[in-house]
């Protein structure tokens, strides 16, 4: 079963916006972007996200230093923080 919070947004109304609960797992080091510092835990933590999800999930944008997933189930999102966060 899905749980999902929605909200709304003044400008469009009647349309309801899931709230997406971001975990951090892990921040680069010496500043370099994300993109450009894969880890063995990245490949961990996708495994593991297939297994285990079954809902729409996002990664960070390689651009930003912290890595983290934006989740839409409010469920999945907190099996994640506490495995990974």
């Amino acid at each position: 079963m899905m749980t999902v919070t929605y909200k709304t947004n003044p400008g469009f109304p009647g349309i309801n916006f899931p709230v997406l609960h971001r975990v951090v797992y892990a921040h680069t080091i010496d500043g370099v972007p994300a993109q450009w510092q894969i880890s063995y835990k990245d490949y961990i933590v996708n495994l593991w996200l297939k297994e285990n999800c079954q809902h729409p999930y996002y990664h960070s944008p390689g651009y930003l230093r912290e890595k983290f997933i934006e989740f839409e189930d409010d469920q999945e999102a907190m099996l994640f923080a506490l495995k990974w966060a």
